[in-house]
């Protein structure tokens, strides 16, 4: 799930790694660690997925639980620290609402509220959509190469959260298949957004 951004001194010659950075005029990267965390985090998720892929629609339940509320979690504590490293205030509420609302359905799919294959497509369309709403909001404040990196994830991000939720009555089966997928796929461009941005800052 997509990104994290700050603000970094414009005199500062040098970018702390993991750090970062915005021009007078924009922002110009976004914080590598944790587009690396998310990245990691739904990778795992997709292959999790795909390994079972005849998994019960309750061991989804459960995996699609613990995803979210990892996410959720680390958008939260990232956006607790953000004051500390001089992050702006839009990016921490953005990031501290989302993470707060993964976490909710991640708490939803594990305690069996969402039992059923339309509540599970839902939560999880929802989950990707408000993400790449998310992406797209802050890929408009930013600049060069992360601008078209965080539209692009922005917008696989949102349609892949519209095909969830306009295609809620599909098979558990092919519910198991489509989340693995499109898991792998979203979490690998963050995993690549976040090197691309790691050897930016360096």
């Amino acid at each position: 799930m997509t990104a994290i951004f700050g603000h970094h001194h414009h005199d500062d010659p040098h970018h702390a790694a993991g750090r970062p950075a915005k021009s007078a005029t924009g922002i110009t990267a976004v914080s590598p660690r944790h587009l690396l965390a998310l990245g990691a985090i739904t990778v795992v998720f997709g292959i999790a997925v795909l390994i079972w892929p005849a998994a019960t629609l309750r061991l989804l339940g459960v995996l699609a639980g613990i995803w979210l509320i990892a996410t959720g979690a680390t958008r939260i504590i990232h956006a607790l620290r953000r004051d500390r490293d001089g992050h702006g205030l839009t990016d921490q509420v953005l990031s501290g609402v989302l993470g707060v609302v993964l976490i909710i359905g991640g708490v939803a799919c594990i305690s069996r509220t969402a039992s059923g294959v339309t509540a599970v497509a839902v939560i999880l369309g929802l989950a990707w959509l408000l993400s790449g709403v998310t992406a797209v909001l802050l890929g408009l404040f930013a600049r060069g190469s992360t601008r078209w990196w965080l539209l692009g994830i922005g917008a696989a991000s949102i349609v892949v959260g519209l095909l969830f939720l306009s295609w809620p009555d599909l098979s558990p089966r092919s519910l198991v298949l489509l989340t693995g997928i499109t898991a792998l796929i979203l979490g690998t461009g963050e995993l690549s957004f976040g090197w691309q941005q790691r050897h930016q800052l360096r």
